[in-house]
C-alpha cells in the first residue's frame, strides 16, 4: 500500500507539473481585455462593463503643446467627450525638453482616465512615411521600450495605442501594408499589450477601401481580436488630391459601417489644409451624421492650443485652447449640431 501510495503521489505530481508547463506554454496567449476595453462581436468597442462605446472627442497635439496640453484636458471634458486621442512624439517637440518620456506621458493619461475619456496614444513621428515596415517596426520598438512598456501596462484596461499615425504616403501596397501592420500587432500581444490597439489606414490615412478588403485578415491576425480600426477623412468636396462628392462620402461610410469591423474615423476635420493649394472645404456635418446613423466613433482634428499659440492653425477648434473658445466649425463639431460630441457622447464605465 506504500508503494502504491507513492506511485499515485508521484503520478498526481507529474499531471500537475504537466498541466502547469500546457498553461504557461509560450504559445499561449495572453488574456483578453475583458475587464477593460475591448471589442465585443467583432465591431464594436465595450468598456469594462461590457457597455458598447462609441468613440466621440478629439486630438490634442501634446507633442507641440506646453505643458504637453495638460492644460486642455480639463477644457476637452466639457464637451462630453469620452476619448482623447493624444498626439505623441519620440522627440517633445515644444522647445529643448529632448526625448519625450514615460514620466511626462502619464499625467496626460491619469488625467483624462480621471475625467472618463479614454487616452487614444498615437504616435506621430512616423507620418507620411515611404517605409512602412521599418518605420512601423521602429515603432513598436518604443512601445515597449524599458521606458514606456511599464508605465503603459499599468493603464492598459483603459487605454487605446494607435500605433503609428498615418504611415504610408500612398506608396505601399495593400499587401505590404497589411502585412506590416499584422507584424506590429503580433509583435505589441507578444510584449505583453491586451489593450485595444488601433491601425490608421493607408494613403495619409485617408483610403477608405483598405479596410473593407484587409480588415478580416487583420482582426484575425490578432491573437486578442481586438483592433480598432481607423480612417481619417480628408476628402474634400474639391482639391488637389481628389474631388469627394456627398454621394462617394455616404457610400465610402455606409460601406465601413456595415462591414462588420471595428471602425472609427481618428480624424475628421472640417477643412483640408493642402498648404501651397489652399483651405478645402469637407462636409463634415455630413459625416458626423453618417457615423451617427452607423454607429462610428470619431474623433475631431484638432482641439487648440493654450500656448504656444503658434501652434495654432485653421484646423483649431479653440485658438486659445478653452471650451469658451470655440469658434465656428469647431463649436458646432464640439457642441451645437445635433451629431456633435455632447450630443452623442457615452462615457465609459470602469476607466481605471
Amino acid at each position: 500500500m506504500k508503494h502504491l501510495l507513492l506511485i499515485l503521489l508521484a503520478a498526481a505530481v507529474f499531471a500537475a507539473c504537466h498541466e502547469s508547463d500546457d498553461n504557461n506554454s509560450d504559445d499561449t496567449p495572453i488574456s483578453p481585455n475583458s475587464d477593460g476595453l475591448h471589442v465585443v462581436d467583432g465591431k464594436f468597442v465595450a468598456d469594462a462593463a461590457g457597455n458598447r462605446l462609441v468613440l466621440r472627442g478629439v486630438n490634442m497635439g501634446s507633442a507641440f503643446a506646453d505643458g504637453f496640453g495638460m492644460a486642455e484636458i480639463p477644457e476637452i471634458e466639457k464637451t462630453g467627450a469620452n476619448a482623447v486621442r493624444l498626439v505623441l512624439q519620440r522627440q517633445y517637440d515644444n522647445s529643448g525638453t529632448g526625448t519625450m518620456t514615460a514620466a511626462q506621458i502619464e499625467p496626460l493619461i491619469t488625467s483624462c482616465i480621471d475625467r472618463g475619456m479614454v487616452p487614444v496614444l498615437e504616435l506621430h513621428d512616423y507620418t507620411g512615411t515611404s517605409d512602412v515596415s521599418g518605420s512601423l517596426g521602429q515603432a513598436t520598438a518604443w512601445w515597449t521600450s524599458a521606458d514606456m512598456k511599464p508605465m503603459l501596462l499599468k493603464y492598459q484596461k483603459s487605454i487605446i495605442i494607435n500605433i503609428a499615425n498615418e504611415p504610408d504616403d500612398g506608396s505601399a501596397t495593400g499587401n505590404t501594408y497589411s502585412t506590416a501592420s499584422m507584424d506590429a500587432v503580433r509583435n505589441l500581444r507578444a510584449a505583453g499589450y491586451s489593450c485595444p490597439l488601433m491601425i490608421d489606414a493607408p494613403g495619409w490615412g485617408k483610403d477608405p477601401e483598405f479596410f473593407v478588403q484587409h480588415g478580416k485578415e487583420l482582426m484575425d491576425a490578432d491573437p486578442l481580436h481586438n483592433l480598432i480600426l481607423s480612417v481619417h477623412t480628408y476628402w474634400p468636396t474639391t482639391g488637389a488630391f481628389g474631388n469627394y462628392s456627398d454621394a462617394q462620402i455616404t457610400a465610402y461610410l455606409n460601406n465601413l459601417g456595415s462591414s462588420g469591423l471595428p471602425i472609427v474615423l481618428g480624424e475628421i476635420a472640417a477643412i483640408d489644409d493642402q498648404d501651397a493649394n489652399g483651405i478645402k472645404p469637407i462636409n463634415y456635418k455630413l459625416i458626423m451624421r453618417l457615423c451617427q446613423q452607423n454607429q462610428v466613433g470619431y474623433l475631431v482634428w484638432w482641439w487648440g492650443f493654450a500656448t504656444p499659440a503658434g501652434s495654432n492653425n485653421a484646423e483649431s477648434m479653440t485658438p486659445d485652447g478653452t471650451y469658451s473658445g470655440l469658434l465656428g466649425a469647431g463649436k458646432i463639431m464640439a457642441v451645437t449640431d445635433a451629431n456633435s460630441i455632447k450630443n452623442t457622447a457615452q462615457r465609459a464605465d470602469g476607466l481605471k
